[in-house]
């Protein structure tokens, strides 16, 4: 009996251990996620209203917020002031400075018209939606008196239309409210596996962990890895037919900016969204895409090539219709740039080559216009 006793003792002992070195395991594991989303927040601040700013993921960035040179408040008498509106894209976070559309916008348009002041700002971010240029243009771009405001914007709306589980928290909802984007992370350590809770186990952050290791799960977090990239996908399905349920909420977005813009006397210029998604694409050029699978994934699949070719069209389409309904210039940049990775660096997101025609095209809509006198 005393040697029962004792070895029922030893087990209870070991397990009482165990839970406990597994407890001070997980608070370890919180601690560490906690700091480390304290560090981000810290090198990146983010804005109540507006997500990410351009500070913290460009260069340079003057004064104002922007992305260009230093800008002269009020307005100097004689500058002719642009600013351009969007996502990563037009922010450029691929690309230098020189090398993003609005600086050289800004070159070519010195270069037709020699000794007029003129400087294009440029006012996206990364990240950015409809909904989000509507804000940043109330509060910040307003306030600097533009002449014209240049905007161009769909993958991120369309984006929107899903609930993917790293990126977002709950259903849809219309304002886009689901959808934290950059700031995912701020729900908790979770939002990093993509294997939904296989056991009470999972209950515990270590274990969870564990597992990824032990089953080599890709992370969501790398779109830049193709390895990894293609892992996530073969968890999941492709979709030939998703909702695009963020369309209507993007004609409404869209029609407001543009309407706010023109409403303040300013000229408008809207575009389509050059992307590289076709049929033809080799297998070795697919590999280049992430857009689907890591921010338009939801209930185990994801868009297919064909769906994303889809919905960028539709997108496209609103926005022409849009500017139609208002009565501004639209600038077809998706006919415009070559679908081909001599132009795009990824799904969307353009080399030199790209922003050397969206400059061209806009440079030329300007000066059709009539906008500035020599």
């Amino acid at each position: 009996m005393k040697s029962v006793a004792l070895a029922l003792l030893v087990m209870v002992s070991m397990a009482v251990a165990a839970l406990l070195a597994i407890t001070v395991a997980d608070w370890k594991l919180e601690a560490d996620f906690a700091r480390s989303v304290s560090a981000e927040v810290r090198r990146r601040p983010p804005h109540p209203f507006l997500q990410v700013l351009p500070r913290g993921q460009v260069t340079p960035v003057n004064a104002a917020g922007f992305r260009g040179e230093e800008i002269a408040l009020p307005k100097p008498p004689g500058t002719f002031r642009i600013v351009t509106l969007g996502g990563s894209t037009t922010l450029g976070v691929a690309n230098p400075y020189e090398e993003s559309y609005p600086f050289l916008l800004q070159r070519r348009l010195r270069e037709r018209f020699p000794g007029r002041r003129i400087e294009v700002q440029n006012a996206a971010a990364a990240w950015y939606t409809t909904a989000h240029n509507i804000v940043s243009y109330d509060l910040h771009v307003r306030q600097v008196d533009p002449d014209v405001v240049i905007f161009f914007e769909a993958i991120n709306d369309l984006a929107r239309s899903f609930s993917p589980p790293w990126f977002a928290q709950g259903r849809f909802q219309p304002d886009y409210g689901h959808y934290m984007g950059p700031y995912a992370r701020f729900a908790g350590p979770e939002v990093e596996f993509i294997a939904e809770p296989r056991s009470r186990l999972d209950a515990w952050l270590s274990w969870r962990m564990l597992m990824r290791r032990v089953h080599n799960d890709p992370t969501p977090f790398n779109q830049r890895d193709p390895d990894n990239v293609a892992r996530l996908m073969a968890r999941m399905t492709p979709n030939d037919a998703p909702a695009f349920r963020s369309l209507p909420s993007y004609r409404q977005f869209y029609a407001t900016l543009v309407h706010d813009v023109a409403a303040d006397g300013h000229a408008v210029i809207v575009a389509s969204q050059p992307f590289v998604y076709r049929e033809t694409l080799s297998d070795a050029d697919r590999r280049r895409l992430y857009f689907a699978p890591i921010f338009c994934a939801e209930a185990g699949a994801y868009p297919s090539l064909s769906a994303m070719i889809r919905g960028m069209r539709e997108f496209n389409a609103a926005a022409r219709a849009v500017a139609d309904s208002q009565h501004v210039t639209f600038v077809d940049l998706e006919a415009a740039v070559p679908k081909d990775f001599d132009h795009f660096s990824d799904d969307v997101h353009l080399r030199r080559a790209g922003n050397d025609i969206i400059a061209t095209r806009f440079a030329d809509a300007i000066v059709s216009m009539g906008l500035i006198r020599p």
